[in-house]
């Protein structure tokens, strides 16, 4: 470790007042997914903040274990919650990579909660059960890092669609997984306006005629809303284009999404399956998690 770091980390733990903020996060781990940590323990990254993991046992589920997350060390509290998103993100990245499921559990709107260490919360910093884990730990340090290095604020959409996408295998029925893994495409996929004035003015004069029919207000104004949301591309071309973007030169996972999302309508809208659910739902698997490497990659450059 670098001697800045050092230095850093003690002004973090021996003076509170001078990086009161930290943020928490709360990570339910997927069943049977096990790392090498049986207490409260520190992180050796390499940003200067300190990251603490306080794991303990799911009360309602015994069989998962749940991570307390705590990202310190920061001068305001605007800091310490854009570093508890990175983290966030971090973490996701991570189980992306090592092919393992978590969920977040939320204390706030956010899927993190900022805190000053100075008042008395319970979560104030304390050296006597911290400890530095390294080996077997490379999995999650790596990514974590990766994220934490970057400046700037975190890409919410992308955030929420690796969140979506971590948590999808712990859904407790196969058609739940699947829609929440096709779903986890939907926040990434921005839906273009479209910039043609002849059918703008189309759209504006059809909303007219429309306005002027005697019909419940109700009704009336849900077909305006309908008509206002043509004036922007299907969110199906949509996700096509982001997997274009992504995979170029791969037609078969763009039949894989093409389907999957007709799949997901099916189910939604109709209640109905697929004979081939769970094997399709391990192919969506592997074609979204390429989309999100090379989201990820593209963010963290």
């Amino acid at each position: 470790m670098r001697k800045k770091q050092i230095t850093e980390r003690k002004v973090i733990q021996d003076s509170p007042t001078r990086r009161p903020y930290g943020a928490k996060l709360t990570l339910i781990l997927e069943e049977d997914t096990t790392f090498p940590i049986d207490g409260p323990c520190e992180l050796l990254i390499s940003t200067d903040h300190i990251i603490r993991i306080s794991p303990r046992i799911d009360e309602k589920n015994t069989s998962h274990q749940i991570w307390d997350i705590f990202v310190e060390g920061f001068a305001t509290a605007c800091e310490a919650e854009q570093a508890g998103l990175r983290a966030a993100l971090g973490f996701f990245w991570s189980a992306v990579q090592g092919h393992y499921s978590i969920r977040l559990h939320y204390h706030t709107p956010l899927p993190c909660m900022v805190y000053d260490r100075n008042k008395r919360s319970g979560l104030q910093l304390t050296d006597s059960v911290s400890l530095t884990v390294v080996k077997g730990l490379n999995n999650i340090i790596t990514p974590l890092d990766h994220v934490l290095k970057k400046d700037g604020a975190v890409d919410h959409r992308l955030l929420l669609a690796i969140e979506l996408f971590a948590s999808a295998r712990l859904e407790t029925t196969e058609r739940a997984r699947f829609i929440g893994l096709v779903s986890s495409l939907e926040p990434i996929a921005i839906q273009d306006s479209i910039e043609n004035d002849e059918f703008i003015r189309l759209i504006d004069e059809y909303k007219k005629r429309v306005s002027s029919l005697d019909l419940d207000k109700s009704l009336r104004d849900s077909l305006i809303g309908r008509i206002n949301q043509l004036k922007k591309e299907s969110i199906g071309r949509s996700i096509q284009k982001l997997v274009l973007r992504c995979l170029p030169d791969d037609p078969v996972s763009m039949e894989i999404i093409k389907e999957a999302y007709n799949i997901r309508s099916q189910i939604l809208h109709n209640g109905s399956t697929d004979a081939d659910l769970s094997q399709k739902t391990n192919q969506v698997e592997t074609v979204i998690r390429k989309i999100i490497e090379c989201l990820i990659s593209t963010h963290l450059n």
